[in-house]
C-alpha cells in the first residue's frame, strides 16, 4: 500500500483516536469519573447475557423476566437479574463525554450497559469509489445508532488493535470520513515494499497481459486477505479481553475469496515464446556491496526490496496458506468472544467483482463466481456472529437502518451458573423466550474462570498500599534518563549481596537506516564502586543488537553508589563507538529486575531491554533472583498514581540449569496498555514476610 493510501487511513483512523483523547483530557484533565458508574456483581459464577429479540425482523420491546429462558450446557438456570435496555439518542456533541484515560475508557467497556462499537475499514478490500458511496451512510448510521454512554471506535487492517481509542464523540470521526473518504486502495496500482518485490521477483512473461504477472497478482491477493484477517481476529481477541458482553464489529468490506491450497503456484513458470523454465529456487548468491561489505544484495539494482530468498519462501508460504479454514476459526473465536459481525459491500448491487483494468479481468463464468464467494464470505460472517449483512443492495442507508433498529434496544439477563467449578472450560448458552414466533440472538457461550484468574481480579480490584505507592514514585523518577536520540542505552541491576552487578545493552532500532552494526562488535563494561572497579567484555554477534554481561564485584560496605561505562565498538572500523554511563544504588536490602522483550523485531526470543521504552505490539519480561526458600507472589500493573489496572501479569519462576539460582518472573503483554508511564509490581513471600518489588516502564505506540 502506497505511503499516500497510509496517511489516508492514518488521518482517518488514529487522528480520530488522538483527537477525541486529547478533547476528553481537556474536558477532564485529572482524569476522574464525573458520575459515578453502577457497580455489578461479579462473582465468578455469575453470568451476564445480553439478548436480542425479534419478530418477523423487527425488535420485541415488551418481553417479561418470565418469558425467558437461558440453557448453560443444556441446564436451565435462574435468572436473577433483568433489565429491558432501550438505547436512547446520544444527543449534541457537546453533552457527550468522551474518557479521559485509557483507564477510563476500559471500565467504561467493561459496563454492561455501555454498548461498543467498533467501525473496519478494509481498505484492501474496498475500491476507492466504494469508500466515497458509504461515507454518507455510515456516518448517518453514527448519528442513529449510538446512545449517550455508548462506545466506538475506528480500525482498519494496518493498525494494532491497541490503538484504537474508543470514544462517544463522533464529530471527529465524522470530519475524518468525510476528508479521507479515498481510504479504498482495492484495484490501485501503487503497491507497498514487499508487494513491490513479488512483481520484481517475478516479472511479465513475454506476451503476458496486464501490468504486473498472475503470479505477482496471485501472491499480493493472497497477503493482502490474510492480512485482513489477521486483523479481524486480532480484534476479536482484544475486545474480548476488555469486554465480556457483546460487541459489534461493522465491517466495511467487498468480501474475500478465502483462498486455499493451491500448489500450482510452485510450478515453474515457462516462458511461452523461448520455452525456457525459470530457474530452480536456490539462496541468493553473496555479492560485494557498498563499502567492501558483503550482501545478497545486488548492488546493480536500483530497487532493493525483499530479496529472490525471501520471494521464494513468501510464494511457497501463500501457496500453502488456507483462508477457508482462517476464516472458520475467527468465526469461532468471535463465538466465543461474544463479538458479532455486521458486515457492509459498499459497492451496493454489484454485478462484476474485477474492474476492467489495469489488468484484463477474467471471464465472465469466473467473474461471477468470484463475486458468489465474497459476498458469501460476507453472508456467512454475519449469520455465524448473529449479525446483520448489507449485500446486494443500492440503498446502503437502508441496510444500516437495518443494523441500527437492530441493535436499539437489548435484554440483559444475568444468572449465577450452577456449575460453580472454576476449570476454565467452555460453557455453551442458550437463550430461548416462550412467546411463539420470537426468534433470540444472544452470546453462545463463554469461559469458565480458573482460581487463578480469581485470585487476580480480587488482588486488582484492591487499592494500592502507601508502600507500593512511594517505591513506585521513585520508581518512576528512572524513567527519566530517557534519552531519545542516545545512541546506545545501558542498564544495570545490582544484585542483593553487592557482589554481583547485572550489565545490559541495546542499541536503537534502524527504522529502515542503513545498519552500521550489521557485522556485530564488542562491548566493553566497567563498573566502579568507589575505588574497587571489575570490566567484562561481551561480542556482539552479527546482526545482534544486545548484550547482557553480569560482572562480580566486591562492593565496599562505606559505598551507596555504583557506577556503571559501556562503550560498544562495531566491527566496522569505519564506525565510531559509543558510550553510555549510568549511576545505580547498590542496595541490599531490594532487588531491580532483569528487563527483556519480546515482538515482532525479537521473533520468538527474549532479548535484553536497555531501553525502558516499549511499544504496545511488545511483551515484558521481568526477571528477579530470589533465595533457595523464597516464593512468588502476586503481580500486578499499576498506573503512575499507584491505582491497579485489570491487565493480566504472569509471575512464575525458573532455575538457572547452571548455577542453580532461582529467578522470580513475570510476563506482560503491553496491548491491553495506552501509551504511558506503568509501574510492575511483584511480590516474593520470603520468611512470611511479602516483599513488594517495582519497576517502571514507559509504552509508546
Amino acid at each position: 500500500m502506497s505511503s499516500t493510501s497510509r496517511r489516508f487511513l492514518a488521518g482517518l483512523a488514529l487522528v480520530c483516536a488522538a483527537v477525541a483523547l486529547i478533547t476528553a483530557q481537556a474536558q477532564n484533565p485529572a482524569g476522574t469519573t464525573q458520575n459515578q458508574q453502577p457497580r455489578f456483581r461479579t462473582e465468578a459464577n455469575f453470568v451476564r447475557v445480553d439478548a436480542y429479540p425479534t419478530k418477523s425482523g423487527n425488535p420485541v420491546q415488551d418481553l417479561q423476566q418470565s418469558e425467558f429462558e437461558v440453557l448453560e450446557d443444556g441446564v436451565r438456570q435462574t435468572i436473577e437479574s433483568f433489565e429491558h435496555v432501550v438505547i436512547r439518542p446520544a444527543g449534541p456533541q457537546t453533552e457527550r463525554l468522551d474518557p479521559g484515560s485509557q483507564r477510563e475508557m476500559l471500565q467504561a467497556a467493561q459496563n454492561p450497559r455501555n454498548r461498543v462499537f467498533v467501525i473496519f475499514l478494509d481498505a484492501p478490500h474496498v475500491a476507492v469509489e466504494a469508500s466515497h458511496n458509504i461515507k454518507e451512510p455510515l456516518i448517518r448510521l453514527l448519528d442513529r445508532i449510538l446512545g449517550p454512554d455508548d462506545l466506538v471506535g475506528i480500525m482498519t487492517p494496518e493498525m494494532d488493535p491497541t490503538q484504537i481509542t474508543l470514544g462517544r464523540k463522533t464529530e471527529v470521526m465524522e470530519e475524518q470520513l468525510r476528508r479521507h473518504w479515498p481510504w479504498g486502495v482495492r484495484d490501485s496500482i501503487i503497491f507497498d515494499e514487499t508487494e513491490q518485490s513479488y512483481i520484481a521477483c517475478y516479472p511479465l512473461l513475454r506476451g503476458e497481459p496486464g501490468t504486473e504477472s498472475a503470479l505477482a497478482r496471485e501472491m499480493i491477493a493472497r497477503k493482502r486477505e490474510r492480512a485482513t484477517l489477521e486483523s479481524l481476529q486480532d480484534l476479536v481477541r482484544y475486545l474480548q479481553a476488555i469486554r465480556e458482553e457483546r460487541k459489534a464489529i461493522i465491517t466495511v468490506s467487498n468480501g474475500w475469496l478465502l483462498y486455499r491450497e493451491d500448489q500450482s503456484l510452485m510450478k515453474l513458470r515457462k516462458d511461452p515464446v523461448s520455452g525456457a523454465t525459470e530457474p530452480v529456487p536456490t539462496g541468493d548468491p553473496v555479492t560485494v556491496g557498498p563499502g567492501g561489505k558483503l550482501t545478497t544484495k545486488d548492488p546493480r539494482k536500483t530497487y532493493q526490496g525483499e530479496s529472490k530468498e525471501e520471494c521464494n519462501t513468501d510464494r511457497m508460504r501463500l501457496a500453502m496458506m488456507d483462508d477457508d479454514h482462517f476464516f472458520r476459526t475467527i468465526l469461532d473465536d468471535a463465538n466465543r468472544a461474544n463479538a458479532s459481525f455486521y458486515p457492509v459491500d459498499p459497492r451496493g448491487l454489484a454485478v462484476f467483482d474485477n474492474s476492467i483494468g489495469p489488468n484484463p479481468p477474467p471471464p465472465i463464468t469466473v467473474d461471477a463466481q468470484m463475486l458468489r464467494g465474497r459476498l458469501d464470505s460476507l453472508r456467512v460472517l454475519a449469520l455465524n456472529t448473529d449479525g446483520i449483512a448489507v449485500v446486494d443492495s443500492n440503498d446502503l442507508d437502508r441496510g444500516l437502518k437495518r443494523i441500527s433498529e437492530d441493535l436499539t434496544s437489548y435484554y440483559l439477563l444475568g444468572y449465577y451458573s450452577s456449575n460453580s467449578k472454576l476449570d476454565g472450560g467452555f460453557r455453551s448458552i442458550k437463550v430461548r423466550v416462550t412467546r411463539p414466533g420470537v426468534d433470540v440472538r444472544a452470546r453462545r457461550g463463554y469461559r469458565a474462570a480458573t482460581p487463578a484468574e480469581v485470585t487476580a481480579a480480587r488482588k486488582a480490584a484492591e487499592g494500592p498500599s502507601p508502600v507500593s505507592s512511594s517505591v513506585l514514585d521513585v520508581a518512576l523518577k528512572n524513567l527519566a534518563r530517557i534519552r531519545p536520540d542516545a545512541r546506545v542505552r545501558i542498564y544495570a541491576a545490582p544484585m542483593p549481596g553487592a557482589r554481583l552487578v547485572w550489565v545490559s545493552g541495546e542499541l536503537p532500532s534502524t527504522n529502515g537506516r542503513s545498519d552500521e552494526w550489521a557485522q556485530g562488535g564488542t562491548a566493553d563494561v566497567q563498573v566502579t564502586a568507589g575505588a574497587t572497579s571489575a570490566t567484562s567484555r561481551v561480542t556482539m554477534k552479527p546482526g545482534e543488537r544486545t548484550f547482557i554481561t553480569p560482572v562480580s564485584i566486591v562492593v565496599p560496605e562505606d559505598v551507596t553508589d555504583i557506577d556503571v561505562q559501556a562503550r560498544l565498538t562495531a566491527t566496522d572500523a569505519t564506525t565510531p563507538p559509543v558510550t553510555d554511563g549510568i549511576r545505580v544504588t547498590a542496595r541490599t536490602d531490594s532487588v531491580t529486575p532483569l528487563l527483556f522483550r519480546r515482538g515482532p523485531t525479537t521473533g520468538n526470543r527474549q532479548l535484553p531491554a536497555a531501553d525502558l521504552r516499549f511499544s504496545r505490539i511488545d511483551r515484558v519480561r521481568l526477571e528477579a533472583p530470589i533465595g533457595p526458600d523464597d516464593k512468588p507472589g502476586d503481580g500486578r500493573v499499576l498506573d503512575r498514581n499507584g491505582q491497579p489496572l485489570g491487565v493480566p501479569l504472569t509471575v512464575g519462576e525458573r532455575t538457572d540449569a547452571a548455577s542453580g539460582q532461582r529467578w522470580l518472573t513475570a510476563d506482560l503483554n503491553l496491548a491491553p496498555l495506552a501509551p504511558g508511564d506503568y509501574g510492575i509490581e511483584v511480590g516474593v513471600l520470603r520468611s512470611g514476610i511479602d516483599a513488594r518489588v517495582i519497576t517502571a516502564i514507559r509504552v509508546v505506540r
